[in-house]
């Protein structure tokens, strides 16, 4: 089970920490601006001009929160950006190492959405709600000692109020989970549905299925509007409910005031404390709703990062290698033995299921399979179906195995050995590709993955590829990959009807 990042990295840490240091010397200023208040508003009652020192005190502190405000702002953004930049790698390196079945069981939006609404819940969290915690751990304590040191009956009266509204939207908070956990299934419904309609949506609509998708959209939209209205009425609720209490707070202060003939520098000073604790507190109730949704996104990305994944790792044996694999594929008994540096052929009913076993994108736990009687991978080259690549130059195709790219020379060599003379010849290596070869013919895709697995001094090469099968060249593309590669070679039967042999045919 791969865990999920560590919140208390040296960085993160460092960032935490300026935020505390901001959110005390906030409070200090605080203090400052309190009592600088009270001086202020003692002078004009007299009728006496304000002392230099009390407006030079007013302008440091208000100085001082708004630098710390930006500092603060801007290394919790820092944190929240590190925590995602982990998170995203975490998540990538366990979807890389997932078995292929595993991803063709799951929708193709499930995943792609880890990337949007799991990374987005934990950046608010830990770089806004979070640090507003933190924050408010320094501030408010320090605000409410402040309130005791000008007036303790004024402030004991006055923030009476404001604990009950604590405390009711303390109860009324717990429920806030449940609404986002229901937000976030209609949301993710509708994201997936959409990921994988928009790469059909022109053949959807000359199915005359564009009207009946539309009605679709507008009924999830409906009920994701009304999950929606109703989470964000429980955390406006929650607003609704510190602001009220901030209200009754600064009444009752008033009220106590009269009763007890405090002085009126001393109530203006207490009740501009008051409405500066009323602010952390707004914050804590979006620091809440922003907790609920890392929770929720937390669980679900723990679900995929506990799920078993598969080692990779590969040395470069710089040879032909052997391979041999015995066990069984589901009622399928398997013995096969390769020879370093021949051509074998592998049919039967799970071939292709040996085939990407031996590849390394699936594993049996029935089935061992080694190469020079080791179970570490050498530089496998996989060709299925389909063509992988990334959007970019031909360059960039041609070498996706490399580490280190050759030489220009070499590239155009072998992709001219294998037939791509015409591709070089339109555009050159600079000219882009489209992702997995929109726009190349299965041929061109096809002797595209040979000129890599060659570039890449693949160890052993497996094909289980239609495109393979179809192509009326076979012979001549085996004869040039040969020459061109020093590789174990195996070649999976592609048709729905295979032998039920499972002893490969070696050459």
């Amino acid at each position: 089970m791969t865990p999920l990042p560590p919140v208390a990295t040296r960085d993160r840490v460092f960032d935490a920490v300026l935020v505390v240091s901001c959110g005390i010397v906030q409070a200090a200023a605080l203090a400052v601006a309190a009592f600088a208040t009270r001086d202020a508003f003692a002078a004009l009652h007299a009728g006496v001009p304000l002392a230099t020192a009390t407006v030079l005190e007013l302008a440091l502190a208000g100085a001082l929160t708004a630098l710390c405000l930006f500092v603060s702002g801007c290394r919790a953004e820092r944190l929240g950006q590190s925590y995602a930049i982990d998170l995203r790698r975490a998540l990538y390196a366990q979807i890389a190492r997932l078995p292929k079945t595993r991803h063709e069981e799951r929708r193709v939006g499930a995943l792609s959405l880890r990337f949007v609404g799991d990374l987005s819940a934990a950046r608010l969290w830990f770089g806004r709600g979070l640090p507003e915690v933190l924050s408010a751990c320094v501030v408010l304590p320090g605000a409410v000692g402040i309130l005791y040191a000008l007036s303790p009956d004024l402030a004991a009266r006055g923030l009476a109020p404001l604990a009950v509204a604590l405390v009711v939207m303390a109860a009324a908070a717990w429920h806030l989970e449940r609404r986002h956990r229901r937000l976030r299934k209609r949301r993710a419904g509708i994201a997936i549905a959409m990921i994988e309609r928009i790469a059909i949506a022109p053949e959807l609509d000359v199915m005359g299925r564009t009207s009946a998708e539309l009605r679709r959209l507008d009924t999830q939209g409906a009920k994701l509007r009304e999950d929606a209205v109703a989470r964000r009425g429980r955390t406006v609720g929650l607003q609704s409910l510190l602001q009220a209490g901030t209200v009754a707070s600064g009444l009752a202060m008033l009220w106590s005031a009269s009763a007890l003939g405090v002085a009126p520098a001393t109530v203006a000073a207490s009740l501009s404390v008051m409405a500066l604790i009323a602010l952390p507190l707004q914050h804590l109730s979006a620091a809440w709703d922003q907790y609920c949704a890392w929770r929720v996104a937390r669980e679900k990305a723990q679900n995929l990062l506990s799920e078993p994944a598969l080692s990779r790792a590969r040395r470069r044996a710089k040879e032909a290698v052997s391979v041999t694999a015995a066990g069984k594929i589901g009622q399928t008994q398997i013995a096969l033995d390769v020879a370093g540096g021949s051509v074998a052929r592998l049919s039967g009913p799970t071939c292709r299921q040996l085939a990407r076993a031996i590849a390394g994108l699936d594993r049996f736990d029935t089935l061992d399979v080694r190469f020079e009687g080791k179970t570490t991978r050498p530089n496998v080259a996989y060709i299925g179906d389909d063509h992988v690549g990334l959007q970019g130059s031909l360059r960039r195709s041609a070498t996706m195995m490399n580490r280190k790219r050759p030489r220009d020379t070499g590239i155009t060599t072998v992709l001219k050995a294998f037939g791509l003379e015409d591709l070089v010849t339109s555009g050159g290596l600079d000219q882009r590709l489209s992702e997995n070869g929109k726009g190349l013919s299965a041929a061109q895709t096809l002797r595209l993955d040979l000129v890599r697995a060659v570039l890449g001094k693949a160890d052993v090469i497996v094909i289980a590829s239609l495109r393979w099968s179809a192509a009326p060249d076979t012979d001549a593309l085996q004869k040039t990959l040969l020459e061109n590669a020093s590789a174990t070679l195996l070649l999976a039967e592609t048709s729905d009807i295979c032998s039920t042999t499972q002893k490969p045919t070696v050459t």
